[in-house]
């Protein structure tokens, strides 16, 4: 039986990759590159911008230091709060809410592992049903809290380490091939949701779906995965505010 089920966050409880992709052609445009969105999804989703940032310079023969970097970064952060901030209603992956419900949580612990920064989940959970989703988590880990972004598998190592579980009892659930990758490389169990990638992206995955729908039929076939209903109408746990 799994002791915890780990989430990533862009493509797996937000369907944000879109408004990543439009904070950073707010940086780049001002430095005279157009960053396609064929580029963005082919090279760099899954990666933190820590390190996507470097990268990117240096493929389009740009020189920056670690300082200059980190101020493009900071840019591109305060883009997508902003983004956030004025989208009208933002894009939960579908019947995410249903499967939180599903999952037992006197056994079962959650947690995210993304390489987004602490203010960017924050400023979405803060949005998400009200903030009642944020409650739910026992543990937020983000780019700020490694040295090495997926496909490391620094951060789920991590993740595993403050749930105070073993790698191998941890169900993760990823939408990208750098994901996949980071969480095999920690030994555990991973879910390949193909919200972003398709499933022939996602190959190295334990399982493929498409939703969370199928995951939960899956589920029902799976008494290891299966669980009574906890409600989201009201904070079930103190708020995990410090993401730690």
């Amino acid at each position: 039986m799994f002791k915890a089920v780990i989430f990533d966050f862009d493509g797996v409880i937000l369907d944000s990759e879109p408004l990543h992709y439009q904070a950073c052609c707010t940086v780049f445009k001002q430095l005279g590159y157009a960053l396609s969105y064929d580029e963005y999804t082919e090279k760099y989703i899954g990666t933190s911008d820590k390190d996507m940032f470097p990268l990117l310079l240096k493929t389009i023969g740009l020189d920056f230091t670690s300082h200059e970097v980190q101020s493009l970064i900071n840019m591109k952060v305060e883009a997508y709060i902003h983004i956030i901030r004025h989208h009208d209603s933002l894009p939960m992956i579908p019947d995410l809410d249903n499967y939180l419900s599903s999952i037992n949580r006197d056994t079962t612990k959650i947690a995210i592992c993304s390489g987004s920064t602490k203010n960017e989940i924050r400023i979405v959970l803060e949005r998400l049903l009200q903030g009642r989703l944020q409650s739910l988590f026992d543990c937020i880990i983000t780019s700020d809290d490694v040295t090495h972004g997926k496909p490391s598998p620094e951060g789920y190592q991590l993740t595993a380490n403050r749930l105070g579980v073993k790698p191998a009892d941890c169900l993760v659930i990823e939408d990208s091939p750098h994901g996949v990758r980071a969480a095999k490389s920690a030994g555990m169990y991973v879910t390949g949701l193909s919200t972003t990638y398709p499933a022939s992206q996602l190959a190295h995955a334990d399982k493929i779906v498409s939703g969370y729908r199928e995951l939960m039929q899956l589920h029902i076939g799976d008494p290891s995965l299966s669980a009574p209903q906890v409600s989201l109408k009201k904070n079930v746990k103190e708020n995990a505010s410090d993401y730690s």
